[in-house]
């Protein structure tokens, strides 16, 4: 009788235990911030949030941009060595709260031409 008895309170705890282990549920959500609000914030305020946006982008370390902002829309210029970096840079300002447009007038870098192939070389 005492045989049965801890069987069943040994499998009324694993059970228990297996219970709790519910693989179902889903992991809890990371907290989005805040939306800030635009009407209080100035174009000063904005054009840090941008250029410390830019300043914490990796691929844009060696790019030299500034920028600048009237009314939410923010203007960026200087040199980026790829198209794709302009992008990246384009991107990344319009991820900035506040943000209403992005005017990239950034150049890229000329790529060396290519060296011409004389014909009579052998």
């Amino acid at each position: 009788m005492k045989r049965i008895a801890v069987a069943l309170v040994f499998l009324l705890l694993t059970g228990s235990a297996f219970a709790a282990q519910n693989s179902n549920t889903k992991p809890a959500k990371p907290m989005k911030p805040e939306p800030a609000d635009c009407s209080k914030m100035t174009d000063d305020q904005i054009n840090a949030a941008v250029k410390d946006k830019l300043a914490k982008t990796p691929s844009l370390k060696d790019a030299t941009i500034n920028a600048s902002t009237s009314a939410g829309v923010v203007t960026l210029t200087g040199k980026v060595k790829t198209g794709q970096l302009k992008g990246v840079a384009t991107n990344q300002v319009k991820r900035v709260a506040c943000v209403k447009k992005v005017d990239n007038k950034c150049e890229t870098e000329a790529k060396a031409a290519p060296a011409a192939k004389n014909k009579n070389a052998k």
